[in-house]
Order: C-alpha cells, then sequence, then structure tokens
C-alpha cells in the first residue's frame, strides 16, 4: 500500500455507517499528489443525497504519509488499511483543491 501510495496511486472506499440512527455515506481517499498527500473525506445522511447536503466534504493536505494515514484513522469511520486501490473511477480528483 505505501509503495503504491507514494508512486500516486489513489486508495478510498465509499461505505455507509449509522450516527444517531440515521444512516450516512462516506468516502475517504488518499493520493500523494505533487510531493504533499492529500486526503478527501465526505459525510452525507442518506436522506439528503439527491439534495447534495453534506455533512463533511473537504480535501486535508499532509507533509507525510504518516500523518495523513493518523488522520484518515483518527477523523474518519475507516480504518487506513481498509482503503483500497482505486481502479477506473477514483474518489476525489487529487487536482482539486
Amino acid at each position: 500500500m505505501i509503495q503504491w501510495i507514494e508512486s500516486g496511486k489513489q486508495f478510498g472506499k465509499i461505505f455507509s455507517f449509522e450516527k444517531d440512527k440515521k444512516t450516512i455515506w462516506s468516502s475517504v481517499g488518499i493520493q500523494k499528489w505533487q510531493n504533499v498527500y492529500k486526503v478527501y473525506v465526505d459525510e452525507i445522511e442518506e436522506e439528503n443525497m439527491n439534495a447534495e447536503k453534506y455533512l463533511r466534504d473537504e480535501i486535508k493536505r499532509f507533509n507525510t504519509l504518516a500523518d495523513a494515514l493518523q488522520y484518515i484513522d483518527e477523523n474518519t469511520q475507516i480504518n487506513p488499511l481498509d482503503l483500497k486501490p482505486c481502479k477506473g473511477q477514483k474518489v476525489f480528483n487529487a487536482d482539486f483543491e
């Protein structure tokens, strides 16, 4: 995983979890882009998907892979080791900020 991220491959996952008796959908992705590590996180209640009313929609920049993975571990509902290589469609566009 580390070698692939270091080479610029995007890892991510789209998943759901329960919070306050509501289903929340989340996307989490990580990619090394122009010598920084970008982490994308969004969260949206299932009932608000059509209206695109996100609870959270952010891209964070980190100088080290360790810091980026720690952010995912401490600030999302997924273990960074559960992220998978993105084949075809990506979780986010690393060119946007």
